[in-house]
């Protein structure tokens, strides 16, 4: 099965990037919109898994939020990847408890390698997709709009990770949870 681990976004965030979304659309770009039930943060794309492995992901999961206390985020700014001369995808950037997010992953990443995962190639940039972009049809107008869009601020306090699984079938994508794994308890 397809798995990742990922932090859910809260619904008053979801709305605020619908509006976001909402709005973009209205340049008449060529790009497809991630559902906003579907938005979230992806800590670890774990891939293709047998199904056996789940229980040994939910251990590392469990460790290493267990030694991470509760921490807050918020929304903030609109950019793609991999740069604005060739975007391919437009994400939405997370702002407060960066580091305490940052250190969370990395932990994770170490640990899951240990149990055979590879390691994470890339250095990660916390962000929310919110849209692929599919091609230069009214490009520019996309990302002027993008540019001078004002996200309200959101913040919300992370208190758990998730391993979701993700299944393929005409219609879309759409995700279901495995495992929760909170995070460690604030008078500990």
């Amino acid at each position: 099965m397809r798995t990742f681990i990922a932090i859910e976004i809260p619904a008053e965030a979801k709305s605020a990037l619908t509006a976001m979304q909402n709005e973009l659309r209205r340049a008449g770009a060529d790009v497809t919109w991630t559902n906003p039930d579907n938005i979230h943060l992806t800590l670890k794309f774990l891939g293709e898994i047998d199904k056996k492995l789940i229980s040994e992901v939910e251990k590392v999961c469990l460790e290493t939020s267990a030694e991470v206390p509760a921490f807050t985020m918020g929304i903030k700014g609109i950019g793609v990847f991999p740069n604005a001369r060739h975007p391919r995808v437009l994400w939405v950037g997370l702002s407060g408890e960066i580091e305490i997010l940052e250190r969370l992953q990395e932990h994770l990443d170490e640990r899951l390698t240990s149990i055979g995962f590879d390691s994470e190639e890339k250095d990660f940039q916390p962000h929310l997709t919110v849209g692929r972009i599919r091609s230069n049809k009214n490009l520019h107008e996309l990302l002027a709009r993008s540019e001078v869009y004002t996200l309200p601020p959101h913040s919300f306090v992370v208190r758990e990770i998730v391993i979701m699984k993700s299944d393929l079938d005409p219609a879309g994508v759409s995700y279901s949870q495995l495992a929760r794994a909170k995070m460690k308890d604030q008078n500990d």
